[in-house]
């Protein structure tokens, strides 16, 4: 017969509370141990926070638009595996990065943020000049509006109502046609 925790006494209930925190406690470090142990090295042998940046660079060759640290398919799980052996071996996050990039391999497109040179410039730089584009096209037709408003084409303001005295009796009488009936009788 299963016990829930109120149902215990005030002593054990203390007991267990204590056993399940520190089970909670545990836990965690319990599972880095497991995933240091899958991958086969130690636990000291390489700095788990720089695998994971390391993780979060490389691109996954199956998976649309996710690093290695996002997703859990096979070769994801090889990639993030070959990076903690890389690092236990004593490389370098660019030598990592260039074992992944190299042509053999995946290529450079399997890195998260594109070279800065050669043709993958373009992909550093073509965006800032397409902000600066729309910011100054934004300006320049601000100015063009701004300056057309002193041209003369400004509407009539209550003083203009001379002029518009025929337009507006035009108005009145259409308006005067509008409210008969609308078959034709008065």
């Amino acid at each position: 017969m299963m016990r829930t925790c109120n149902e215990l006494a005030p002593a054990r209930r203390g007991v267990f509370l204590i056993v399940i925190a520190a089970m909670s406690v545990m836990m965690p470090l319990t599972s880095v141990g497991v995933v240091a142990a899958q991958s086969g090295e130690g636990a000291g042998s390489y700095d788990e926070a720089k695998a994971q940046e390391i993780d979060r660079m490389l691109m996954c060759p199956v998976c649309p638009a996710q690093t290695i640290d996002q997703t859990e398919v096979p070769l994801a799980k090889q990639m993030r595996a070959q990076v903690r052996e890389l690092l236990a071996s004593g490389a370098t996050r660019e030598e990592v990065l260039g074992w992944f990039s190299a042509p053999e391999r995946y290529g450079p497109s399997v890195l998260a943020e594109p070279p800065r040179s050669g043709f993958y410039l373009i992909a550093w730089i073509v965006p800032g000049v397409v902000v600066v584009a729309a910011l100054a096209g934004g300006l320049l037709t601000l100015r063009a509006m701004r300056g057309r408003r002193g041209d003369g084409d400004e509407l009539p303001g209550p003083g203009d109502s001379d002029e518009l005295q025929p337009y507006l009796a035009a108005v009145d009488r259409d308006l005067a046609l509008d409210r008969r009936d609308p078959e034709g009788e008065a």
